[in-house]
């Protein structure tokens, strides 16, 4: 086949998938879903679901506080991991509740708070994670290699990882610091989001950030 065969099918090609079947064509007017359910129920599910995270949150930490703290002393890797992943915890759910009313409402805290709170929230998020993942990685040596790791696994190891990982926290989330700000919208009231800075700007300081974080790893 030479080329003028080849571009002579080409246009049959292209001429035939251009045609238009009458039949595909609908005549209903298609109508938006309406999100006015959802939307009222998470404003009702969420602030509960918040709160009983809170409740149950300190709760449960704080008992292990007043274990730790009662019958356990700080002279073990797992001890000190322990306590910093109860810290991280409390951390998080100290936020809840102001989660639960800005859902309720509106955000009626202050651009101080918007960004104290968002900061926070990631804070606790992210140190969680990794005190976690920590704890994992420690139990393996311990488990798998007892004798090699016996040496290193010393209260200075367990509290130069906890200091990583509260670091690695707080530059991860450095940009809630920033970008947080409360702003007006017309139909939502008061948010908390990243506002205030052009697009461009915001858009910098996530890829900023998250490049200082993977390379922090």
């Amino acid at each position: 086949m030479n080329d003028e065969d080849q571009y002579e099918l080409f246009l049959e090609l292209f001429n035939d998938s251009n045609t238009t079947d009458l039949s595909y064509v609908g005549s209903k007017t298609v109508k938006i879903c309406s999100k006015e359910s959802v939307n009222y129920f998470g404003a009702r599910f969420i602030p509960v679901f918040y709160y009983v995270i809170f409740i149950l949150s300190y709760f449960g930490n704080g008992l292990v506080l007043f274990i730790i703290y009662q019958y356990e002393k700080l002279n073990t890797v797992t001890n000190v991991f322990l306590l910093n992943l109860v810290l991280s915890n409390i951390l998080f759910a100290t936020s809840l509740p102001f989660w639960a009313t800005y859902h309720q409402s509106e955000w009626i805290f202050g651009s101080f708070l918007c960004k104290m709170v968002s900061s926070a929230y990631f804070i606790g998020f992210y140190s969680s994670i990794l005190f976690l993942t920590l704890m994992t990685f420690d139990r393996y040596l311990a488990v798998v290699h007892a004798v090699a790791a016996a040496k290193s696994r010393k209260k200075a190891y367990a509290i130069v990882g906890s200091v990583a990982v509260w670091c690695i926290s707080v530059v991860a989330s450095i940009k809630e610091l920033v970008l947080q700000n409360v702003s007006k919208n017309p139909f939502s009231g008061l948010m908390c989001e990243e506002s205030g800075f052009p697009e461009s700007t915001m858009e910098r300081w996530r890829l900023n950030i998250w490049s200082r974080f993977l390379s922090a790893k």
